[in-house]
């Protein structure tokens, strides 16, 4: 199996789109906690101990199981949620702007199957956060990878799978020059990068790039049953190589810890050869803290 996923694209009408998109952010567990409303009927029990979750959708996408296996579990760590969120996050406080808020999402491998289950739980949980508000579901789109865009559903409900498109990562990688000289990374969120435990108050291109080949592989991994054929050692190296020669990079203070992190944008000189097929796979999955929820997107320009 493949590295696939879908992407989905979707807008929401609200009273206030700033506060919408905020609340949005913060709200991991709570869409966990209305996925497992929406399908389970034994929500009193431990899941990990639940005869049935062999064939749960829910335990499949928010279980975060390790691997059994010593090696694996030491290259890929704990799994990250199939799944991410894109909110445009807002940081200026006047803004109270009524209309439709535009989101994206992104659903990979297995998890694909459990899509019914995630806009569901979406639904419910825009009633619990966003009553309000006045929030609901609209329209719902699924892109393929030359960014043209398909209806998926009636009145924000998910009834057209003919028309759902599952890209590949080998759509990307074919779409892109595997050699350039100039790379111009852009954060459209806020950004958190760690590293040796510390969360990083300045854009570093080695740990980005790193932290994105992580998510990748271990996303691939558990969810696709697949392994990259890249030799990641050697892109690693690769990544200590690039040269910074415009940085427009700066930490943004959010509300509160979730939403702050570096913001920016900076241009990065190098024969970048196999890290950029990684790069703009990683523009459709985020990387770094609370990536599943919205964090750390960004664009990538070439030349």
């Amino acid at each position: 199996m493949e590295f696939n996923f879908v992407y989905l694209k979707f807008t929401i009408t609200t009273a206030n789109e700033k506060v919408l998109s905020h609340r949005l952010t913060r709200a991991v567990e709570e869409y966990a906690d209305v996925c497992r409303q929406s399908i389970c009927r034994h929500v009193s029990r431990d899941c990990f101990q639940c005869s049935l979750n062999s064939s749960c959708d829910w335990f499949f996408v928010f279980g975060q199981k390790l691997s059994s296996d010593p090696d694996a579990l030491r290259r890929h760590q704990k799994p990250s949620l199939p799944f991410v969120f894109s909110f445009p996050l807002s940081f200026d406080k006047s803004q109270t702007k009524t209309g439709l808020l535009e989101c994206r999402m992104v659903v990979v491998g297995r998890a694909i199957a459990a899509l019914e289950m995630l806009l569901r739980g979406l639904r419910q949980l825009l009633v619990r956060i966003g009553e309000p508000l006045n929030c609901g579901l609209n329209q719902i789109f699924s892109c393929d990878h030359q960014g043209n865009f398909f209806s998926l559903n009636s009145e924000g409900r998910f009834t057209d799978t003919e028309n759902l498109m599952v890209m590949s990562a080998e759509d990307i990688f074919n779409k892109y020059p595997w050699g350039c000289r100039n790379v111009t990374i852009r954060l459209l969120t806020p950004l958190k990068l760690f590293s040796q435990g510390r969360q990083l108050g300045s854009f570093d291109f080695t740990v980005f790039a790193c932290s994105l080949m992580r998510r990748i592989s271990s996303l691939a991994y558990y969810y696709c049953g697949y392994e990259f054929g890249c030799d990641f050692k050697s892109l690693s190296d690769a990544a200590k190589s690039v040269i910074c020669v415009e940085d427009q990079f700066s930490i943004k203070r959010g509300e509160d810890w979730k939403t702050s992190g570096i913001i920016g944008s900076g241009c990065f000189l190098v024969d970048i050869g196999g890290l950029l097929p990684i790069l703009m796979l990683g523009t459709y999955v985020h990387v770094g803290k609370n990536a599943t929820f919205g964090m750390g997107a960004y664009s990538v320009e070439i030349s």
